[in-house]
C-alpha cells in the first residue's frame, strides 16, 4: 500500500478540495539575481580549477537554488539530485561512445580492409556517424533528462516523476522533425502536439498523473494562417531588398548589364560583400517578422498549458505576443552580448515569467495522493550533457 502524501506538513492539515473548488493562484518565485549569479560565478571558478569536472555539482547547486525559490500553493519545490549522479551518467555515455568508436574501427579494419573510401579515415567515419546518431540521441537525452529532474523533485514531500520510454520519444521526435523538414515546416502543429503529449501524459506527482487533451486539429488552421502570412512577409521583404539594390545601383551609375555581370561572374570581393549583405538582411528581416513568430509561440504556449490538467487542478496562461517578443529578444541579446555568461539571468527571467503568467485553478486532493512506487533513474542526464549542453 502506498504511503499517503503529507500535505499538511508545516501547518494545519487542510480539508480535501472538491473538483468544484477552482480558486485561482499563481506560482511564486522569490529568487534574487545577485544570489543566483554568486552561485554561478562560483560554479565557473571551480570549472576552471577542475578542468570542467565540477560542473555536475555546480549545476546541482544552481538547480537547488531555483527549485527552492519557486513555490506553488504556498509550498516550495525541493531538488534532491546529486552531482555524483550526473557524473555517473556522463561517464556511462563516454563509455558507450568509446565502445561505438571501437566498433567502427573494427569494422573498418577487418570487414572493409583495403576497401574504404580514399581520404576517409577512422576519425572521419566516427564523426560522420556521430552526426547521424546525435540528432535522435539528443531527443532521447532530453526526455531522459526531464525524467531525472522530475524524479529528483519533491513538492510537499511527494516525489514527482516521468514514465514512458525515452527511446520511443527520441524515435518519434526524429521522425516528426524529419517529416516536418521535408514538408517545409507545414507539420509544426503535429510536432508540437505529438511531442507535448508524452511529456505531459507521462508526468506525475506522487500517484497523481497529469493529462493532456490537446488535438492537432484545434490549432492547425491558425498555424496555416501564420505560415502563409509568414511566407508573404518574406516575399515582400525580399522584393523590397532587390528593389533597393537595383535602385542603389542606378544611383551609383551601375547599369543592369553590369549588375548581371557581377551576379554571373562575381569576384571574391563581390562574394564577400554579398555574404555580409545577406547576413545583415537576414537579421533585419528576421527581426521584422519576429512579432509574427512571437504571436504564434504565445498562442501555442497558451493552448498547450490550457489543455493540461492534474486531476481536478487546471492550468491557464495569459501570455501575450508583446510579452513573448520581449522575452525572446532580450534573452537572445543577453546570451549573445555576454558570450553565454548571461544564462543565470535568462533562467531568472524565465521563472519570473512563469510566476507571472501561469494560473493554477483548484488544489490537489491530498488524501487521495500517495508516493509513487518507482524511485526514478539511478543516475543523471549523460546523453543531454553529450549532445545538448544548454540550460541547467
Amino acid at each position: 500500500m502506498s504511503e499517503l502524501a503529507p500535505w499538511g506538513q508545516g501547518g494545519a492539515r487542510q480539508p480535501a478540495q472538491t473538483p468544484l473548488d477552482l480558486a485561482p493562484s499563481r506560482p511564486v518565485y522569490d529568487g534574487k539575481l545577485g544570489e543566483l549569479y554568486g552561485l554561478y560565478l562560483r560554479h565557473l571558478t571551480l570549472m576552471v580549477l577542475t578542468l570542467g569536472w565540477s560542473r555536475f555539482w555546480g549545476r546541482t547547486r544552481l538547480r537547488r537554488y531555483l527549485w527552492n525559490h519557486l513555490s506553488v500553493l504556498g509550498d516550495r519545490f525541493e531538488y534532491r539530485g546529486r552531482g555524483i549522479e550526473l557524473l555517473i551518467g556522463f561517464v556511462l555515455v563516454l563509455v558507450v561512445i568509446a565502445l561505438w568508436a571501437a566498433a567502427i574501427w573494427l569494422i573498418q579494419e577487418f570487414a572493409f580492409a583495403g576497401q574504404s573510401i580514399p581520404g576517409v579515415g577512422f576519425l572521419n567515419l566516427f564523426y560522420i556517424s556521430l552526426v547521424f546518431i546525435g540528432i535522435p540521441l539528443a531527443f532521447v537525452g532530453q526526455y531522459a533528462a526531464l525524467r531525472y529532474k522530475l524524479s529528483r523533485t519533491r513538492w510537499r514531500g511527494i516525489r514527482c516523476g516521468l514514465a514512458g520510454s525515452a527511446w520511443t520519444y527520441g524515435g518519434l521526435a526524429t521522425v516528426l522533425y524529419m517529416a516536418n523538414a521535408m514538408t517545409l515546416q507545414l507539420l509544426m502543429p503535429v510536432v508540437s502536439v505529438s511531442l507535448a503529449r508524452p511529456r505531459i501524459d507521462n508526468a506525475f506527482i506522487g500517484t497523481q498523473r497529469l493529462h493532456f487533451a490537446g488535438r492537432v486539429g484545434d490549432i492547425y488552421s491558425r498555424y496555416l494562417g501564420y505560415y502563409f502570412l509568414n511566407v508573404v512577409v518574406w516575399i515582400v521583404a525580399i522584393g523590397i531588398a532587390v528593389a533597393v539594390v537595383i535602385a542603389g545601383g542606378h544611383e551609383l551609375g551601375i547599369t543592369a548589364e553590369e549588375l548581371t555581370r557581377l551576379a554571373t561572374q562575381p569576384s571574391l570581393r563581390t562574394v564577400l560583400l554579398l555574404v555580409v549583405a545577406f547576413f545583415v538582411l537576414s537579421v533585419v528581416f528576421g527581426l521584422m517578422i519576429l512579432p509574427l513568430r512571437c504571436w504564434w509561440q504565445a498562442y501555442l504556449l497558451r493552448y498547450l498549458v490550457s489543455r493540461a490538467r492534474a486531476g481536478n487542478v487546471l492550468f491557464a496562461s495569459a501570455i501575450s505576443t508583446r510579452q513573448m517578443w520581449g522575452f525572446m529578444v532580450l534573452n537572445y541579446l543577453i546570451v549573445v552580448m555576454t558570450l553565454g555568461l548571461g544564462w543565470p539571468w535568462v533562467m531568472h527571467r524565465t521563472l519570473r515569467l512563469i510566476s507571472r503568467e501561469l494560473w493554477i485553478y483548484g488544489a490537489p486532493q491530498g488524501d487521495t495522493i500517495g508516493q509513487p512506487q518507482h524511485l526514478g533513474p539511478r543516475y543523471g542526464e549523460g546523453l543531454l550533457d553529450m549532445f545538448d549542453v544548454t540550460g541547467f
